[in-house]
């Protein structure tokens, strides 16, 4: 079900074009074609990974029919700030008619800032946080090899600055276009599959919850709810299964739409986590998506209540119902269930709900972030307790 109660006014961002099915990649040049982008250098921005599994060349043959190709290829992991520098300056090296980002999330985020920095002056550090370019960034089409980041379809480019999650957050970042093709998902092994998939299931949940939802970003959340419920398992168990592989896709995507809300306390809590146990960002979410729900059930229980109903069978299900659902699915998917499970020491706990309350602070949270609550959060979590997170904050 669908809220008109909020009167609460936010803009939606979305990539102008989308193409979706098995082989898009192929029809990449005419895409660009199709934007006036008819001649020139296209540079492509991929991960180490892309390049090894050759899936690059499903990209780049196609453009060499019409444009002259480079590559950067160098993205490993989560992106630092010397890469973006080293991309940056890569990017103005030549003039660029286009950029595409090809691989995970990271890859499709530092060609987002190759985009917008080839047409710009200026290092990376200027553009940290909240920004706009001067110029208007090149033609961006993005291409994920993953299901669960959705950086195709927003206006984040994340990256590591001292070991610190840091953000570029500007509308200019959203690419021009977003290819979706699931036959470039074929090779991901289940443990990535699983943890980009619970990405795509954390932006859905936590942009549901979030006190800038509307009508929009309701629509996507609960289409991407309900997509990973019935899917995300399939894909993880039989990688080669095109539907779950189409479905994940474009569940991916559609929980990239959600973030037109934001996220709320999950999000911050992750990347506590991340500064002290590097992990991929999937991961982080969902260990902390539980008691988030938990944490915010006496502030936006109803809307909780319909996202159970999306992926329970049965009637009068809740947000607590909810909450372990996505506990269950989180060990059957072979994730860590606690703090514990990964090395994060009780003593680190005091330093993580500080961390979190003042550097990575949630005004999209529906329930208000104290320091008392953290500390219970962090402490239910670090024992892996979600029925007692539910009942401490009930």
């Amino acid at each position: 079900m669908i809220s008109f109660e909020s009167n609460t006014v936010g803009a939606c961002l979305s990539p102008r074009q989308v193409m979706i099915g098995d082989g898009a990649a192929a029809q990449i040049h005419e895409m660009l074609g199709n934007w006036q982008v008819s001649d020139g250098r296209v540079l492509i921005v991929a991960d180490k990974e892309v390049v090894r599994l050759g899936l690059i060349d499903k990209v780049r043959e196609p453009l060499k029919a019409n444009y002259d190709v480079a590559c950067f290829d160098e993205i490993v992991g989560e992106p630092t700030l010397a890469t973006a520098e080293t991309l940056a300056n890569f990017a103005r090296q030549q003039p660029y008619s286009a950029v595409v980002g090809l691989g995970g999330g990271s890859a499709i985020d530092m060609s987002k800032l190759a985009a917008a920095l080839a047409a710009n002056t200026g290092d990376v550090m200027d553009y940290i946080g909240i920004t706009r370019f001067k110029e208007t960034p090149l033609p961006l089409l993005a291409v994920p090899t993953t299901a669960g980041t959705g950086a195709e379809a927003t206006a984040v480019s994340m990256l590591s600055i001292e070991g610190k999650k840091a953000i570029v957050l500007s509308p200019q970042l959203v690419p021009l276009a977003a290819v979706l093709d699931p036959l470039l998902t074929l090779s991901l092994p289940p443990k990535v599959t699983a943890a980009t998939g619970l990405d795509a299931l954390s932006h859905a949940l936590e942009a549901f919850m979030s006190i800038k939802a509307n009508p929009y970003t309701d629509t996507q959340a609960i289409a991407t709810i309900t997509v990973v419920a019935r899917w995300l398992k399939t894909a993880v168990e039989d990688g080669a299964n095109l539907e779950a592989r189409r479905a994940m896709i474009y569940a991916a995507y559609t929980g990239g739409l959600c973030l037109n809300a934001g996220v709320v306390l999950g999000h911050s809590v992750a990347y506590t986590i991340s500064n002290r146990a590097h992990m991929p960002h999937g991961v982080s979410c969902a260990m902390a998506l539980p008691y988030t729900i938990a944490f915010n059930l006496p502030a936006v229980s109803g809307r909780l209540s319909i996202a159970a109903a999306h992926v329970l069978e049965g009637s009068n299900v809740t947000g607590e119902d909810l909450a372990l659902w996505v506990a269950d699915l989180i060990a059957t998917l072979g994730m860590p269930r606690s703090l514990q499970d990964i090395g994060v020491k009780e003593t680190d706990l005091d330093a993580m709900a500080e961390e979190c309350l003042n550097k990575y602070p949630r005004p999209t949270n529906p329930t208000p972030i104290t320091r008392d609550r953290l500390q219970v959060f962090y402490e239910k979590m670090y024992k892996g307790d979600v029925q007692g997170c539910i009942e401490a904050f009930r």
